[in-house]
């Protein structure tokens, strides 16, 4: 790692380690990173804000920092982390951004054409700052935003995130009537403050909104009950959890930010659909009234008429095709009706003028939401639940777009047992997940024992004696938790992972060892998957349901089909189940579809025979597809859409098509697309055959570029192997 940073120009950074009274030396650090201007603006509380973490038993290093590089801030982390214990780090002002590329694979969801403008393709990441394996190339500054500074991830390096420390954001949003440096002293204000008055997790409540995983209230039961088990203190009786549901009200926004209002309320964990300005509550009104019904046409109708380029052939489209009455568009433009239709779709959502004056208290909020942790924009809609003068601390939220099915809560039952909000992060972070706050926020542990797990997860986290002990730890937190750091140091087993799953009684236990399973695809994976799409917790049928997609196997098949059409099915698991059974070959396809559905009879049986012509459909257009690509007739757009759908499905029925496409094609674009397409594969059965491919392929094509992207391919596939 040190070779890495040789070449980089050395800078001096101004440091001031303050609380010198501490007696004492510091075994843990914490760098508090901010800018010139941002220092000179709110040095006394800055100064305030070290010295409150410094009284938490950790040495607050205060750094300035005068340039504005990435690579300086980086430089100077890494030596902390390498002399000084470092744990964690607070980028506080306008701290450099960096703008990730060629690193979907990091990211849950974001998969946007590079080809695009870069503010839009790149991925904001503070992965730079707080993960010092990871090895990037610099690209450039932007013109326009001197802040975002643009980085390749390099294909020789590793392919996979594992932070070294966390790191968090103090950054304001736009507020009308207070700069960001009034905002930015007054938080660290309360920040201080909070900290004094520490006190035990009581309460905790969480969010799901409109179109969020289906809407499947199986998925929300199964969350209490795994979340009642990560918080022992739940079985209280005045220690409680809420839920809210967006079908409780027509505008859901008011209830849901009185929640988070409340004053005692410790976590708020909201799963719902957002953007960087706002966040998605409610849909179309859920009404018995013939009348509220007939009205949300009528403004459905007038909406369309509004966006489109020719409203007058727009109207008539609607009238002829739809039967609508000339009445229900004639005044769609009506200056009274316009305004009432934007009020009630404002109604719908929190936006960021509904937090203007609002104060937020919910001391820690997750946002499993897409784009609302947009800290590298002027404004953003997270930052405005730290930013105000209630008693929220930290925030974790999403820079660009994030899959919905992920283990939002992983490991959270950390927080109970005085584990800080950044040592918990900081194993749960993907390339756009971001803390925004002070990530060194604790409450006071609820455990009997003297257990340190902050000292643990960071000083001891290579001590495998230590963390073998703790496996039979009672509480399923403390195990989850060895589990995942024996993991990281190669010290379990795929054989003992899989034992785990099928002998554990508790569900995040279980869902623990699957998660970690999977991640090296071995002999193993498919048991594993298979467990997990009959296990009685819907997160592990679910995502045992996506994986099995991903892997692809025949083995899988008659599972994938029998589990689809059972009547008991849930929402989002019939969801994944049903994109599962749409990447085998045809014949295999209808085959296990028809033994599925052999024998069974009634009404529901009948509607899921009516889905075979839906099912053939989309085979024999894939089928199609894949033909396509080896005809010099086929149009290079739609043979880039083919390679591009590769990196949701993975599909694998069709490998031979693909390998023989690369191996003749002379167009070295799409070569390059098909291997990165192929880095996607790393829970696929054929994982190892791509592989071999990949490596066979470097010693004979001459492309550069093509070159690079099948090493980074192949580092993405190979993946450290378990003992």
């Amino acid at each position: 790692m040190k070779n890495l940073f040789k070449s980089l120009i050395i800078f001096s950074l101004l440091i001031f380690q303050l609380n010198g009274a501490i007696a004492a030396p510091v075994k843990r650090a914490v760098a508090i990173v901010v800018d010139k201007t941002t220092y000179e603006n709110c040095r006394q509380d800055i100064e305030l804000y070290s010295q409150s973490v410094s009284a938490e038993g950790l040495n607050a290093i205060v750094i300035v920092d005068k340039w504005g590089v990435p690579d300086s801030i980086k430089v100077r982390l890494l030596n902390l982390y390498q002399t000084q214990n470092l744990e964690g780090t607070v980028l506080i002002g306008d701290i450099p951004v960096p703008m990730i590329r060629d690193a979907h694979h990091l990211a849950t969801a974001f998969k946007m054409n590079p080809s695009r403008p870069w503010q839009e393709s790149s991925i904001p990441s503070d992965r730079f700052y707080d993960d010092f394996d990871l090895k990037f190339n610099y690209l450039k500054r932007d013109t326009l935003q001197p802040l975002y500074y643009y980085y390749s991830l390099a294909g020789d390096g590793p392919q996979v995130i594992e932070c070294d420390i966390y790191s968090a954001r103090i950054k304001a949003p736009a507020t009308p009537g207070k700069t960001k440096y009034q905002l930015i002293s007054e938080y660290l204000q309360k920040v201080v403050k909070e900290k004094a008055n520490r006190h035990k997790m009581n309460q905790i409540s969480y969010y799901a909104g409109h179109g969020y995983n289906s809407d499947c209230m199986v998925a929300r039961i199964d969350e209490k009950y795994s979340l009642m088990e990560q918080f022992r203190f739940l079985g209280e009786p005045q220690r409680s959890i809420n839920y809210i549901d967006y079908t409780y009200d027509d505008n859901v926004k008011h209830r849901l930010l009185s929640e988070l209002s409340r004053t005692d309320l410790d976590l708020a964990i909201l799963h719902h659909h957002g953007s960087e300005d706002g966040q998605m509550m409610n849909g179309s009104p859920i009404s018995p009234s013939t009348d509220v019904w007939l009205s949300q046409a009528r403004k459905f109708f007038r909406g369309k008429i509004r966006n489109s380029s020719d409203t007058t052939a727009s109207k008539q489209y609607y009238i002829d095709n739809y039967n609508v009455p000339k009445s229900w568009v004639s005044d769609a433009f009506n200056p009274e009706l316009t305004k009432s239709d934007s009020l009630a779709d404002l109604e719908l959502d929190i936006n960021i003028p509904d937090l203007y004056d609002y104060k937020s208290n919910a001391k820690i909020i997750l946002f499993d939401a897409c784009f609302n942790g947009s800290f590298h924009l002027d404004d953003y809609i997270s930052g405005h639940y730290i930013f105000n003068s209630g008693s929220t601390i930290i925030v974790k939220a999403n820079s660009v777009n994030t899959l919905q099915d992920t283990w939002t809560n992983q490991l959270l039952g950390l927080l109970d047992l005085g584990v800080s909000v950044g040592n918990w992060a900081k194993g749960q972070q993907t390339l756009e997940s971001h803390l925004i706050g002070d990530p060194t926020y604790m409450f006071i542990s609820s455990s009997n024992d003297k257990l340190d797990l902050n000292q643990a997860v960071t000083l001891h986290k290579g001590d495998i004696k230590f963390w073998c002990k703790q496996m039979a730890n009672s509480n399923p937190e403390i195990k989850s938790l060895a589990m995942k750091m024996l993991s990281s140091n190669n010290a379990i087993t795929t054989d003992e992972l899989l034992t785990i799953q099928k002998e554990e009684m508790r569900p995040t236990v279980r869902l623990q060892a699957f998660n970690l399973l999977k991640n090296y695809s071995d002999k193993n994976f498919i048991s594993s998957i298979k467990l997990g799409l009959y296990d009685n917790y819907e997160l592990i049928r679910r995502l045992s349901s996506m994986y099995a997609a991903k892997n692809g196997s025949p083995e899988l098949i008659d599972d994938v089909f029998t589990l689809r059409f059972q009547p008991g099915v849930s929402k989002r698991v019939e969801f994944q189940l049903k994109g599962a059974s749409e990447i085998y070959s045809r014949d295999l396809a209808i085959a296990a579809y028809e033994k599925a559905l052999n024998g069974k009879e009634g009404k529901w049986y009948e509607r899921c025979r009516n889905q075979i012509s839906s099912l053939k459909y989309n085979l024999d257009n894939g089928e199609k597809e894949y033909a396509a690509l080896l005809d010099p007739k086929t149009p290079v757009k739609a043979k880039k859409f083919t390679i591009s759908a590769l990196r949701n499905s993975c599909e694998a029925t069709h490998l031979d098509i693909l390998f023989k496409f690369f191996a003749e094609s002379d167009n070295v674009e799409l070569k390059s697309q098909l291997a990165e397409a192929f880095g996607w594969y790393r829970y696929s059965y054929k994982k190892n055959e791509i592989i071999r491919f990949c490596k066979d392929q470097v010693n004979v094509q001459t492309d550069d570029i093509l070159k690079k992207e099948l090493v980074k391919t192949i580092n993405r596939l190979e993946l450290p192997k378990l003992k």
